[in-house]
């Protein structure tokens, strides 16, 4: 039987919000995120609590906290339509941000 997440691997509810804020995803998968990543609930229970397959709550808590990991402190995801000028503009900021780095996997 799978544990619970450790403390270590768990979200504040802020860092939760911070997580999915800009985020296109559903509520549902929000909730299964949320029922292990900021509660504390295993993700096999958090399945069967759902009535969906473990690797649908694998799924969704991975994008959040993939999600978390890509915006740090004192930065936001941003979400925008803009005329092509102005978004030429924005990805420039994007790749001069200081907080690019490789990210190792």
């Amino acid at each position: 039987m799978e544990a619970a997440m450790s403390a270590s691997k768990r979200l504040t509810p802020e860092q939760f919000a911070r997580a999915i804020e800009g985020m296109t995803i559903s509520e549902r998968p929000i909730a299964m995120a949320r029922a292990v990543l900021v509660d504390g609930m295993s993700q096999s229970d958090c399945a069967r609590a759902m009535s969906v397959s473990r690797n649908a709550v694998s799924l969704a808590v991975n994008r959040v906290r993939d999600a978390f990991e890509a915006v740090p402190v004192g930065f936001e995801r941003v979400t925008a339509i803009l005329p092509i000028h102005q978004a030429s503009v924005v990805k420039g900021w994007n790749e001069r941000a200081p907080f690019k780095r490789e990210v190792a996997r």
